[in-house]
């Protein structure tokens, strides 16, 4: 009973660990979006592209310089934090400022 044990999460480990290699990444990774409060500023991030979020960050830096009346000078994210998606855990691990950006409401 023990091996069968030690083999299922052996596993289970393997799974979580290719899954997070990029080659596995590329396709099942979910496209993030970025706003401002009042829509002028909208920002697509798409997985396997140099559409990064850092990407994101100096095109509102940006955006922030070309329309210094506009208000809306928060970045928020538009999508939630899914934890059991865990062939993104690399990559929410590597990439976590995303997630402290405030969500959208």
């Amino acid at each position: 009973m023990k091996k069968k044990y030690k083999i299922s999460i052996g596993v289970l480990l393997l799974i979580v660990l290719f899954s997070n290699l990029p080659p596995f990444q590329y396709f099942f990774q979910e496209n993030y979006y970025y706003r401002n409060k009042d829509g002028s500023f909208q920002f697509e991030e798409i997985g396997g592209t140099e559409r990064t979020f850092e990407v994101a960050e100096k095109q509102f830096e940006h955006f922030k310089s070309l329309h210094p009346e506009n208000p809306n000078k928060v970045l928020y994210r538009n999508f939630t934090f899914k934890p059991w998606r865990f062939w993104e855990w690399w990559t929410m691990i590597s990439h976590f400022q995303r997630y402290r950006l405030p969500k959208y409401e």
